[in-house]
Order: structure tokens, then C-alpha cells, then sequence
């Protein structure tokens, strides 16, 4: 961690923006990261949520672009529960409430970046969808530095936890992935 650091010159608003850029890690590591180099809690704050709604806009316009194309099975199959929950909604204002929502809970996969996946894939306006992220995104960062400040000290810790729950995820999603590619191969 002090290496990442470093490497930025010790310019730890840089640091945590460019943290907080990186897909999965988000605001989870970045704002934790932030803390325990004694950014103020505010500037942390500011700096993770700048550096996770950064990529979201490009990333809603390239979704969009690629709907359709050799990407839609991918998105489609993963994201399918939260699109159809998206679809059946009628209302525009309760779609990007169910977004933010989705965004707004600082798990693996459902970061800034999961989020704009799903809402270049919906039927949102683009700005719709870039808003709903936005919102879902200061939340996410509210209840990252609450608990944060709840275990003050601990931030080195919360940080290795998120990173542990992340690889966790990820060792389970190529489990899923393997034994799923077996049973086909059996059928």
C-alpha cells in the first residue's frame, strides 16, 4: 500500500482518485486507503467519490454503443435479474432509484462500474443512468466513511477486508464459471 503511494509521489489525492477509478476496488478500497494516510475525512470523501464517477459516463455511452454486438450475451447473462427488475418498471424516477440502489450498496459488483454497465444496457436516457450512478455513488461513499469513522484506526483493516471479500467474490464467480462449463461439457 505505501507502495502505491510512492508511486505517486505521496500526492494521495491523486492516489485515491486513480484507486477509486479501478473497477471492483471503487470507493470500497480507495476511501479506507485515503484514511489511513491521514487524509481528512472530507477531502477522502471528495477524492473517492471524484476518482468512482469519473469512468461512469464514458462507460454508460460505450455500453450503449455495444449493445447488441459481441458483448450483449455477456452483460445480458450477468446482469440479467437487475435489467429485468429495470424493464418491468414503468416508472422512469423508480428506475434510477432501483440503480442508485443497486450502486449504492458497497459489495463486489455492484460498484460505479457494474452500475453503468446496467444502465447503458437499460432503456435510460443517458443522463438518466449517469445520475442514478451518481447518487448510488455518494451513498456507497457516505456508508464506507461512516464505518470508517464508526472504527476509527481500523481503516488499514477495513481496507484488507474489502480486498479479502473481493477476492472471495471473484474465487467464487470462477467456481460458478468452472463447474458451469463442466455440466455443459457433460450434457
Amino acid at each position: 500500500m505505501q507502495a502505491f503511494a510512492s508511486f505517486f509521489g505521496n500526492n494521495l489525492f491523486l492516489a485515491t482518485i486513480i484507486l477509486a477509478m479501478i473497477p471492483a476496488l471503487e470507493g470500497r478500497a480507495a476511501l479506507p486507503f485515503a484514511l489511513s494516510f491521514g487524509l481528512h475525512p472530507a477531502l477522502a470523501f471528495f477524492c473517492t467519490f471524484l476518482g468512482s464517477i469519473l469512468p461512469a459516463y464514458p462507460v454508460i455511452i460505450l455500453t450503449k454503443k455495444i449493445k447488441g454486438r459481441f458483448f450483449d450475451d455477456f452483460f445480458k447473462e450477468r446482469y440479467s435479474s437487475k435489467l429485468a427488475k429495470l424493464s418491468k418498471e414503468q416508472n422512469t424516477l423508480k428506475k434510477m432509484l432501483l440503480l442508485a440502489g443497486f450502486v449504492a450498496i458497497p459489495l463486489p459488483m455492484t460498484g460505479v462500474w457494474s452500475g453503468s454497465v446496467i444502465g447503458g444496457l437499460s432503456n435510460l436516457k443517458t443522463w438518466q443512468g449517469f445520475v442514478a450512478v451518481v447518487v448510488g455513488s455518494l451513498i456507497a461513499c457516505g456508508i464506507i466513511l461512516a464505518v470508517c469513522l464508526l472504527f476509527a484506526g481500523s481503516e488499514l483493516v477495513i481496507f484488507y477486508i474489502s480486498l479479502i471479500l473481493l477476492a472471495l467474490f471473484f474465487c467464487y464467480e470462477l467456481l460458478a464459471y468452472l463447474i458451469k462449463r463442466l455440466r455443459k461439457k457433460r450434457v
